[in-house]
């Protein structure tokens, strides 16, 4: 027992104190973590609607709303574009329409302008052959003798008279004329034209002159018009006919004019 008292007496007691943490100032970063972490998924929650994908009878107004805006939006920027389409079509046409008529015009002036070939024609075709008048030839009075229709004698009529009126008178081939004006023997009005050195046509009781001597004339040339000058009962056309310097038969002579002029068409036809 006094061992046992002895030991108590000489023991150091320390007093037992419970340790407490100190409060750290800058709280540990995973300890921040805890803390927020609550908060976080407080604020990410999502409602029961987002999560459902449920549309409410707001929602769905809304997006009609929204609709409507857009339609009326795209109306008006259609009928805008409508519009300019318009206005760049009406331009095109007016732009075409006026680039034929620059076309046209240079064209024209392009034909106006044009050069043209010399036309090679062949040496057996001499020239173009018409008839003295334009209607169709009606012998009134024949080539020979016959009764004068104003002396009332037999006379060589050196020629044949064709119907006419007052009408234009036509060379009937290339030439040049020999003389023109006025005869003193009954002709009246006349004019005679030289062809290839080899024949003489003469035109007589004409109204009008529209050659003198020395000028040259082609094949069709309107020289003069016919009519009652000169020793004449009535408007008509005097046409008379000298092969190197003697007379023949004008009908014959039309006649021989007529065949080779069809003989020439036929040959260049084929």
């Amino acid at each position: 027992m006094v061992l046992f008292y002895s030991c108590l007496s000489s023991a150091q007691f320390n007093t037992i104190t419970a340790t407490v943490p100190k409060k750290s100032e800058n709280p540990k970063a995973s300890e921040k973590l805890n803390i927020e972490e609550p908060l976080k998924q407080k604020k990410d929650k999502k409602s029961w609607k987002q999560v459902l994908n449920i549309t409410t009878k707001s929602d769905l107004k809304n997006e009609i709303d929204s609709l409507k805006t857009l339609i009326k939006e795209y109306s008006s920027v259609k009928e805008v574009r409508k519009n300019e389409f318009e206005k760049l079509k009406d331009s095109l046409i007016l732009l075409t329409q006026h680039k034929l008529e620059e076309k046209k015009q240079s064209s024209k002036k392009l034909n106006s302008l044009a050069t043209y070939d010399f036309v090679e024609e062949p040496e057996a075709y001499l020239s173009k052959i018409v008839m003295p008048l334009k209607n169709k030839i009606t012998v009134t009075s024949s080539y020979g003798t016959r009764m004068h229709p104003i002396f009332g004698t037999k006379k060589m009529h050196n020629g044949i008279d064709l119907k006419a009126g007052y009408e234009n008178v036509y060379s009937v081939m290339d030439g040049v004329i020999t003389s023109a004006g006025w005869d003193s023997k009954g002709g009246g009005n006349f004019i005679k034209v030289k062809h290839f050195e080899r024949f003489e046509t003469s035109y007589l009781h004409l109204s009008e002159i529209y050659y003198r001597a020395g000028e040259q004339v082609k094949a069709g040339f309107i020289i003069g018009k016919s009519g009652n000058s000169g020793n004449s009962t009535g408007p008509h056309l005097h046409f008379s006919v000298k092969e190197f310097g003697q007379s023949i038969n004008p009908a014959h002579f039309l006649n021989d004019l007529i065949k080779v002029n069809n003989l020439i068409a036929n040959h260049y036809e084929h």
